[in-house]
């Protein structure tokens, strides 16, 4: 069975590992005021944060239609493909995947297996790329559901937010009491739940007493542990944060994985300028050896 592997911008998955597991991207719209961009087409991470910045009007995330799904798979249908996974953003975060797994009955020549990250950024990019790297191996749809699942279950993401007034315009919190944090000027430490609505883990009065917090809570999982684990440090237009935290993470855990990313237009949207994000979990390699090899 020939299976595609769709995934939203939001993900920020490098272009040279789109390319390399053939990864088919739609780009998230974001709106300023009536003028529309699309995330990674006219609208860099640089030119996001720069608009926002300098740009009265606030930004809003908007959704990419069900007709514009719709030309996708019918693409992907004439060029030989059966099926098409398709990981998107939390469904706490946009009403995309609930919209795409309501439409999939209704597309014809191909299966759409829509799933819910239940996260963002590096957290849905990693399952994408489990996914399609199950794919170039020949596995079932049942057991690349089942791999990425798993893994899904396995990260964790905490979003150190630098000021909560764009949260607070949005509403994707579960809670209003962190906006208390946006009034007293402290940074905000939030995680996806288990619905996938960001939800509140604590405060700090500073990004550094912020950072001392999150490591305290990845050592209960990553000091003693000798598993191959991969993490991923994002930001939002501070790279120079981003290296700081990624050389004091890899020196606290000299086993894993370290790498780094962005937080887009799409969860910039949510977040504003200068937050931060940490992304842990097993490295999603693991996850390719771990399954078998039947076919579908």
């Amino acid at each position: 069975m020939k299976i595609a592997v769709v995934v939203d911008s939001s993900a920020n998955i490098p272009e040279t590992l789109v390319q390399q597991y053939h990864l088919v991207v739609i780009n998230q719209p974001i709106l300023f005021g009536n003028h529309l961009y699309r995330e990674g087409v006219d609208l860099s991470v640089a030119d996001f944060y720069e608009k926002l910045r300098n740009d009265k009007t606030v930004p809003t995330a908007s959704q990419v239609a069900m007709t514009e799904m719709q030309g996708v798979f019918t693409n992907l249908a004439k060029e030989g493909y059966e099926a098409a996974i398709c990981v998107g953003v939390s469904g706490g975060l946009s009403g995309f995947i609930t919209n795409l797994k309501a439409f999939a009955p209704s597309v014809k020549d191909l299966d759409v297996y829509a799933i819910d990250s239940m996260m963002a950024c590096a957290a849905e990019g990693n399952l994408a790329l489990l996914a399609a790297k199950l794919v170039e191996q020949g596995r079932s749809i049942h057991t690349i559901l089942k791999q990425v699942e798993a893994l899904q279950k396995a990260t964790t993401f905490l979003l150190i937010v630098y000021n909560m007034r764009a949260l607070s315009k949005t509403g994707r919190i579960m809670s209003r009491s962190p906006l208390i944090g946006a009034i007293l000027g402290t940074r905000t430490i939030l995680t996806f739940n288990e619905t996938g609505r960001l939800a509140l883990v604590t405060n700090a009065h500073h990004m550094d007493n912020a950072f001392k917090k999150v490591k305290l809570m990845m050592d209960k999982q990553l000091l003693n542990n000798s598993g191959n684990q991969r993490i991923s440090v994002l930001d939002a237009n501070d790279s120079e944060l981003n290296k700081q935290w990624r050389l004091e993470l890899g020196e606290r855990y000299g086993n894993a994985l370290i790498e780094t990313g962005k937080i887009g237009p799409f969860m910039g949207v949510h977040t504003g300028e200068k937050s931060m994000g940490i992304v842990w979990a097993p490295d999603w390699q693991t996850f390719v050896s771990g399954s078998e090899s039947t076919q579908n």
